[in-house]
């Protein structure tokens, strides 16, 4: 683990959602020194404004599968790895289900972990009506996981709750990246007039269990701010995962100067009896630069298991038992000859 906040942190992009995402992050005044984005599409590409963008690209013009995606970028791993190279930690940003994100992020986290980096996927999950993207989006979280040495789980159903009920599609997934970057802002602030930061270091000692974390996210709408937002925050966990299982959390809360001390007290002293849990080790920080409603950010981790399991049914029908669980890679249809450039 970095022995202080000053290690360079490198944010990667993969895909739509997590170039979006990592775009949005670029533009704050965070813990992150370096951004990267990896796509297949160029439009993904053309908004960004800062940092190491890698397009990979299909000679043909058809529907990708993930293991089509991991294909392509064969020929591109050394550039990724360039990318990469010399960071202390690396955190892999991506929306799974899609064939980007499913595809490339657990084959970036591997090669940033091969760097000697610390990585830590941060991974977005489909709404709950996106049935076509589950599978994909489960077995990319367990391969994440396995490729990272920590894995954030943010589920876009939790970030839903923020939109209009007659928002369109468009607009929930515009509304879900900003509320999953103003929670990662929290996390990853610097200590300022503004903000009394987590830091780095007691981040990842949150991060780096066993398991798997989850980020859930509530904002208060009434007078009791700090009670109301904790405990929507508590009950989006508890909707992905049992919530007793948690063993260590980080408390964000994010609003106006009238955030008093006694406040965030009490949101640290209830946390473990919301959960049922009165062992579990609470980091907090505070940051003064919102509005006055009051935003709580809870990452809470120890999760042996949670709602994505049901996901990949593949892990459930082997119980444990593996054939190959290397990922696969293919290439579009009529270029199976071609080999890799890297």
């Amino acid at each position: 683990m970095p022995t202080n906040d000053s290690a360079e942190i490198t944010a990667v992009g993969i895909g739509s959602a997590g170039g979006k995402i990592v775009s949005l992050l670029s533009r704050q005044s965070l813990l992150v020194d370096r951004f990267a984005y990896v796509s297949c599409d160029r439009d993904d590409l053309s908004s960004v404004e800062m940092g190491e963008k890698i397009l990979v690209k299909s000679p043909v013009d058809q529907k990708l599968t993930p293991a089509m995606v991991r294909g392509l970028a064969l020929g591109y791993h050394s550039r990724i790895r360039a990318a990469v190279e010399g960071s202390k930690v690396v955190f892999v940003v991506a929306g799974l289900g899609g064939a980007t994100g499913s595809g490339l992020s657990p084959q970036v986290a591997a090669i940033a972990r091969d760097t000697g980096a610390i990585t830590v996927g941060v991974a977005v999950m489909p709404f709950e009506f996106e049935n076509k993207l589950k599978f994909y989006a489960g077995t990319s979280l367990r391969r994440l996981r396995a490729a990272s040495r920590g894995v954030i789980v943010i589920d876009n159903d939790t970030l839903m709750s923020a939109s209009p009920e007659d928002s369109t599609l468009t607009s929930l997934y515009e509304s879900a990246n900003k509320e999953a970057v103003s929670a990662l802002c929290s996390l990853l602030s610097k200590s300022s007039e503004t903000s009394v930061s987590v830091g780095l270091n007691k981040l990842l000692g949150t991060v780096l269990q066993d398991g798997y974390s989850l980020l859930g996210v509530s904002t208060s709408g009434s007078i009791d701010k700090a009670e109301e937002a904790l405990a929507g925050a508590v009950l989006s966990i508890s909707k992905l995962a049992e919530a007793k299982e948690v063993s260590r959390a980080v408390v964000m809360l994010r609003g106006d100067a009238s955030i008093s001390g006694q406040e965030v007290g009490l949101v640290v002293k209830r946390l473990g009896s919301m959960i049922n849990n009165q062992v579990v080790d609470v980091e907090y920080g505070v940051n003064y630069s919102g509005t006055a409603q009051l935003q709580v950010s809870l990452l809470a981790s120890g999760f042996t298991s949670t709602k994505y399991d049901e996901y990949d049914p593949l892990t459930r029908i082997l119980a444990g038992r593996t054939i190959d669980d290397e990922m696969d890679s293919a290439l579009p249809s009529g270029l199976e000859s071609l080999q890799p450039c890297d």
